[in-house]
């Protein structure tokens, strides 16, 4: 009996022991991540009201907490808050109590601060995922301890320096992504201590050395990698050599384009797996291994632009190659007689010579031609319904001759046309007056003959519309304004009035009958689709967008995008207001108020005899771009690219050019195809940054609309257009290749426009702003955030 309650006082001191242990490491646990909330000073959407004491579970976990995960034993095993628009100078040495914590996931917020040894102490943790932040300095040496890691995702930060050594330690890692930094060590020193790894980024740094690494040096790394990206750094010396090449039999992406590697290509035969092969931008040469454009490989794209490969291409003959970019080579020989399926082929910048009417046998799933600056001659072929699916083609700078077919404006995706600096004769056919989808044309420096066109009364113009001096088009403006007779919109009929209109805020309320009689004078066309102005009952003007057919998400994801965007409110921002879905594909609008004014396009760009609009004054022009900015930072603050960036979409109202932005966050409303046309438009216009031109699934980011913003700063010091061609000493560039080199040969004064240039206006204020415009288009590892362009516009004295 004595022994059954001494065991029984045993039990009930052991579980009193190990619950008060238990509690108090859970009471530990909540004061670490107390201590770490204080870190954070900007909660923008409120989500850490939740991190408090009284919501904490029995078992200790703050399992309500946002972002919290606990194991089983109630320990905080995972910390979550990606995406949230955090900020706060982040102490990650409170962590070091959460003992069990194997997941920390923190990307896409607004963090600063170090990086410190202390975390080396988080031994359990298994992911780590700081990425699109703003942390700096050096990546701590201690955290190659943390052994248990198989993901590590640093990338677009500000991390500087060299990697350090130590990383062969991290057996369990599979992935290391520390893209877009500013690190620096040797490539071959870096790459073999991988071991085990499947995916490693390394691009956009300052990584340099030689790649003809030993298949021994890196086979721990050869034998289970699949994707490797070392582009944009400074490797130097020759192409990997053939022995270490066939060592990755895993490989899926290889990607070294924008380095100084030269010599010529070895055989890919024995990657069976290879699907993206980039080497763009180097100084590779000799013939292009045969077997790339062959079925052996399912390579899907294949970018070797910018390098000195020659010799013929004679066919693709490859099933799975989607996208073939060989421009700015030496290659010579005609066209490749089929190509296989590829939807996108650019031969531009090469010696090809040869007949055009070759592509009358190519297959019917390409999308995009650039054929531009070659020597290709002959007579255009009478297209056929194989090109249905064409949405750009540009064979400008050729010797073509002869008449256009008339069906070439009748492909009903076709939005970009360049047939400039050819020798076509005959009329201009009338079907690109007619094309619904057609948002860029530019004949000029032909030969072409007969009456200009004039579009429909029932067609609007593109506002984006390209002529020449040269053109019969010429008596045209380049951007035509909106049509002066309202016209009724049919879509919305009262009998056919059948959709949903939903209304994002109160401050304007309607019927779908009151808008259907609402007369509506066209505005302009985007690649998006039509913009008209509706007049409602009550004399409260609307701007209508119809979404053009096959462009936007599903209903459910649809409404809620624009829910999200509808909600955004800020003094430079025009906003939405409701948006209709119908029944009928075609019948998708979103409404936003109107605002009396015109765009900077129009007042700033366009030159018209007589002039129609005062010239902006300098300090005008840095109010407007502040306007920008500001807006822009406050559109990022939340994690929304404007994604559509352009002139035409900056209003200026009211006496003193106040500006509004429109079309931001439109991309979100749109299908991958939709929003691949929207960067394709934007890359025709000159606003498309250079890393979303090389991407496959091109996206709209941050930095890419720092890089627009740029281009339009050198708009308004220059009022030229970017698309605009200059003739200069070193032979016609456009305007941020002009601008780049007056800077770079002294001359940066003989770009202000003449307007500003040599008045009262500061000069040392024009060349600050000149100044930020070019850090704006730098790489996008080097491209400011749009805060630090604003700050910088707001120093500027005027």
């Amino acid at each position: 009996m004595y022994l059954h309650l001494h065991l029984h006082c045993f039990f009930i001191f052991f579980f009193v022991v190990f619950f008060s242990g238990v509690l108090a490491s859970s009471e530990d646990e909540v004061r670490s991540l107390l201590e770490f909330k204080k870190g954070i000073r900007d909660d923008p959407h409120y989500v850490l009201e939740s991190w408090d004491r009284s919501s904490v579970a029995s078992n200790g976990c703050p399992r309500d907490w946002h972002g919290i995960a606990c194991d089983e034993s109630g320990s905080v095993a995972g910390i979550a808050l990606d995406g949230l628009n955090l900020s706060g100078d982040l102490k990650f040495s409170t962590l070091s109590g959460l003992k069990m914590l194997r997941n920390l996931s923190l990307s896409g917020n607004f963090f600063t601060g170090r990086l410190v040894p202390a975390m080396g102490a988080m031994v359990s943790l298994q992911h780590l995922d700081l990425s699109r932040n703003l942390f700096y300095g050096p990546i701590p040496a201690r955290i190659n301890e943390i052994w248990t890691l198989n993901y590590l995702n640093l990338s677009s930060n500000n991390f500087t320096g060299g990697f350090p050594s130590g990383i062969r330690n991290l057996q369990q890692l599979r992935v290391l992504d520390l893209h877009s930094n500013g690190l620096w060590a040797d490539i071959g020193d870096l790459l073999s201590e991988l071991r085990n790894i499947e995916h490693v980024d390394l691009s956009y740094n300052m990584f340099y050395g030689e790649l003809p690494l030993s298949a021994d040096n890196i086979s721990s790394l050869a034998t289970t990698a699949r994707y490797v990206n070392l582009s944009h750094n400074r490797l130097s010396g020759k192409f990997l050599l053939d022995d270490t090449i066939k060592s990755f039999r895993n490989l899926e992406v290889l990607d070294l384009g924008n380095n100084h590697l030269s010599g010529e290509l070895p055989s890919f035969v024995s990657l069976s797996y290879l699907r993206v092969l980039r080497l763009g931008d180097n100084h590779l040469y000799g013939s292009i291994p045969g077997e790339l454009f062959e079925s052996v490989i399912p390579l899907e794209e294949l970018d070797l632009s910018v390098n000195g490969f020659s010799g013929l291409i004679h066919r693709i003959n490859s099933t799975t190659l989607k996208f073939l970019n060989l421009s700015s080579n030496m290659l010579s020989g005609p066209l490749p007689s089929t190509l296989g399926k590829c939807v996108m082929v650019d031969f531009s910048k090469n010696g090809l010579s040869g007949d055009i009417s070759i592509m009358q046998s190519w297959g019917d799933t390409l999308e995009i031609i650039d054929l531009s600056s070659n020597a290709l001659s002959g007579t255009f072929p009478i297209l056929t319904y194989q090109f249905q699916r064409l949405s750009s083609i540009k064979i400008m700078n050729n010797s073509l001759r002869g008449d256009l077919p008339i069906e070439f404006g009748t492909y009903p995706r076709l939005a970009i046309v360049d047939l400039s600096s050819n020798e076509l004769t005959g009329p201009i056919p009338s079907s690109f007056f007619t094309s619904l989808s057609l948002i860029n044309l530019n004949i000029s420096g032909n030969n072409f003959t007969g009456n200009k066109y004039d579009f429909p009364d029932n067609h609007p113009p593109t506002s984006e519309w390209k002529s020449s001096p040269g053109s019969p088009l010429s008596s045209s403006p380049r951007f035509i304004e909106a049509c002066e007779r309202p016209v009724m919109l049919n879509v919305y009929s009262p009998d056919r009035l059948a959709g949903e209109l939903h209304f994002l805020d109160n401050s304007v309320v309607f019927t779908a009958e009151e808008l259907s009689r609402a007369p509506a004078e066209v505005l302009g066309r985007s690649s998006h689709g039509t913009l008209y102005k509706a007049t409602l009952d009550s004399g409260h003007m609307l701007t209508v967008k119809w979404l053009r057919v096959g462009l936007v998400k599903h209903k459910k994801e649809f409404a809620k995008e624009v829910k999200k965007i509808g909600s955004i409110r800020h003094p430079n921002i025009i906003p939405l207001r409701a948006y209709y879905w119908g029944p009928r594909e075609q019948e998708r609008l979103v409404l936003a108020d109107y605002i009396h004014g015109k765009s900077l396009v129009n007042v700033c760009l366009v030159e018209t005899t007589p002039r129609r609009y005062s010239p902006l004054s300098f300090s005008q022009r840095i109010r407007v771009a502040v306007d920008v900015a500001r807006c822009l930072s406050y559109l990022h603050d939340r994690g929304l690219p404007h994604g559509n960036l352009k002139p035409t979409n900056i209003l200026l109202a009211g006496p003193d050019f106040t500006a509004r932005l429109t079309d931001y966050g439109l991309h979100r409303l749109m299908t991958p195809a939709g929003t691949a046309e929207q960067m394709l438009n934007l890359g025709a216009l000159g606003y498309r940054a250079p890393e979303i031109a090389s991407a496959a699934k091109p996206l709209p980011t941050l930095k890419a609309d720092v890089y627009a913003f740029g281009v339009i700063l050198m708009e308004l010091l220059t009022r030229r257009s970017a698309g605009d061609i200059i003739s200069g000493q070193s032979g016609a560039v456009d305007l941020t290749d002009w601008v780049r080199l007056c800077v770079h040969e002294g001359r940066g004064i003989e770009c202000f426009d003449r307007d500003i240039a040599g008045g009262e206006e500061p000069t040392k204020a024009m060349d600050d702003l000149l100044a930020i415009s070019l850090r704006c288009i730098l790489p996008v590892n080097e491209r400011p955030n749009i805060r630090q362009v604003f700050e910088d516009l707001c120093s500027i004295s005027v």
